[in-house]
């Protein structure tokens, strides 16, 4: 098993990632997943040290979801 894929499983059932998969149905309810994914990329990419969690959440607000 790769590395990428190890790491994935062994954090599914955190619960950050729980709140990462509720924030999705939210944004797949609003139709705006591209959107959301696109606003949540380019926050990582300006902000290296944020969490994936937090940039979505941002992104969120973004899109007013």
């Amino acid at each position: 098993m790769n590395k990428i894929k190890e790491d994935f499983l062994s954090k599914l059932q955190e619960e950050e990632m729980l709140e990462i998969v509720q924030l999705f149905d939210r944004v797949e309810k609003a139709g705006l997943i591209i959107e959301v994914i696109y606003s949540a990329l380019n926050n990582m990419k300006e902000f290296p040290d944020s969490s994936p969690l937090l940039c979505i959440q941002i992104a969120l607000e973004d899109w007013d979801v």
